[in-house]
């Protein structure tokens, strides 16, 4: 019987390098996210020898077009063609970070191998705009929040939980577990909720209805971020089941 060799799978795409780690002696293995293919993990063979050619063209926090042979377990990573290095972001401290923290949560909430395009290019979108804007906090609950939203984890911002009932303005209970807002009157004792004003629950109401250029011309306030910053990080802590290492640095510098 003649034997047939398995072919080799191929694949050329954009890609935004999530994560790396030393492998082997002189060898690299980095996490891309792209935007037809998930998160895919490649190596990259001898790329920490001086003279290897990809050795400058491929890093973390970079966008770039990949050349990848697909493995089983492990993918190979042939060439590199850098689209967008972001040096605004890796030349700035607190813009670093940011960008280092939507890596991470975009690496949360992708699966290897299975696509969600909205993602992907929500993640290349946020990279570019952090670049070009000084409303550093507010890019990052936006992000947050819209990012919920396309991975089908939005908390419920306007009915109550328990009773279902529509919610009246004003202050209310922000349930971190079950994910959404809760009538004080209705508040169980075997939740843990975040009391959250009336105000911020209308920027959360608002960040998630609209995209950036409507998002960025509110000045929601301080205080405001702040109850934010405070349900976003419980929320996404409880989803993931784990802590964004990421965000307590961050917490230092926005």
């Amino acid at each position: 019987m003649k034997a047939y060799r398995k072919k080799k799978k191929y694949l050329q795409s954009e890609a935004i390098v999530l994560k790396v780690f030393d492998f082997a002696e002189a060898d690299k293995i980095f996490t891309l996210l792209t935007p037809d293919n998930g998160i895919i993990r490649v190596v990259a063979k001898g790329v920490r020898k001086p003279k290897s050619r990809m050795g400058g063209h491929i890093d973390v926090l970079s966008k770039v077009n990949a050349y990848i042979s697909l493995g089983d377990n492990l993918s190979n990573i042939s060439q590199v063609e850098i689209i967008n290095n972001y040096p605004v972001l890796k030349k700035d401290l607190s813009l670093i970070s940011i960008g280092f923290y939507l890596l991470e949560l975009c690496e949360k909430f992708s699966v290897e191998n299975d696509p969600n395009n909205d993602i992907y290019y929500h993640l290349s979108y946020s990279l570019d705009i952090l670049q070009e804007n000084s409303e550093n906090a507010l890019i990052v609950r936006w992000f947050e929040i819209t990012l919920l939203m396309i991975s089908g984890f939005l908390p419920e911002l306007y009915n109550c939980l328990i009773s279902g009932e529509e919610l009246d303005e004003g202050d209310h209970l922000f349930s971190s577990v079950n994910g959404g807002l809760v009538n004080k009157q209705y508040a169980t004792t075997t939740d843990s909720y975040i009391s959250i004003d009336k105000n911020s629950i209308k920027a959360l109401r608002y960040l998630s209805n609209n995209g950036w250029p409507e998002v960025q011309k509110i000045n929601f306030g301080a205080n405001t971020l702040e109850k934010l910053k405070i349900v976003m990080r419980k929320y996404i802590q409880n989803i993931t089941n784990s802590q964004i290492n990421s965000e307590k640095f961050l917490s230092r510098v926005i």
